[in-house]
């Protein structure tokens, strides 16, 4: 669920102080790159922007040593250039096949689109691929549909309900995201046809609309 409430870091006991920092690089490890590959190519839009396979013959990583780049099938996307290059990288590797990815670790991530248009439009743009949300929800300060990826990753698409950032966080201060923050489970189809219909955003995005409700 987007929000963009931050709060401003205070010095450690030390006198340092974290930087800003902006997440640049996303990476899924898998057993099934083609299939990740594909998936993630149509969710773009465009392929991976540098592919690499191993050399079957380079040396064997050190004992103890993660995974690296050059140990893996690998392949660079890339998100967003501005302001700052945005990437996911997939890591294939072999041995993940048949793996369950339900434990510890990557609960989902998120993109983000500019308009509960464009929301809509990723939202038939997935269903060319025959992928459909397995969860929609209008959180209050966002609305957002959530996929998995061949690897049962929880993809979730975004866009943000209010046109400012103090309109955001004065909401999500008040009682009603306090209350529940999940907000308002959507039946994806309905919601998306509300919206073809020419409903008007401020009535397809009331927290206690029933006719676009699970």
């Amino acid at each position: 669920m987007t929000t963009t409430n931050q709060s401003t870091a205070a010095p450690a006991d030390n006198g340092t102080q974290a930087v800003a920092l902006q997440i640049a690089e996303l990476v899924l490890k898998t057993g099934r790159y083609d299939d990740m590959a594909a998936f993630y190519t149509h969710v773009l839009g465009h392929g991976p922007f540098y592919e690499r396979t191993p050399d079957p013959d380079a040396p064997p990583r050190p004992a103890g040593m993660p995974e690296r780049a050059v140990d893996v099938r690998l392949g660079f996307f890339r998100v967003h250039d501005s302001p700052y290059s945005q990437v996911l990288a997939l890591f294939g590797i072999d041995s993940l096949s048949g793996t369950d990815s339900a434990g510890p670790g990557l609960h989902h991530f998120q993109f983000g689109v500019g308009s509960l248009g464009e929301l809509v439009a990723q939202f038939e743009h997935m269903a060319s691929l025959g992928a459909r949300p397995h969860r929609a929800a209008n959180h209050g300060q966002a609305t957002s549909f959530y996929y998995r990826d061949p690897d049962r990753n929880i993809v979730e698409f975004s866009c943000a309900n209010f046109a400012t950032t103090e309109e955001e966080e004065a909401f999500m201060s008040g009682p009603v995201f306090a209350a529940n923050p999940s907000g308002l489970e959507l039946d994806a189809d309905r919601f998306v046809a509300r919206y073809r219909a020419g409903d008007p955003k401020d009535e397809l995005l009331r927290l206690d609309n029933q006719a676009v409700a699970l």
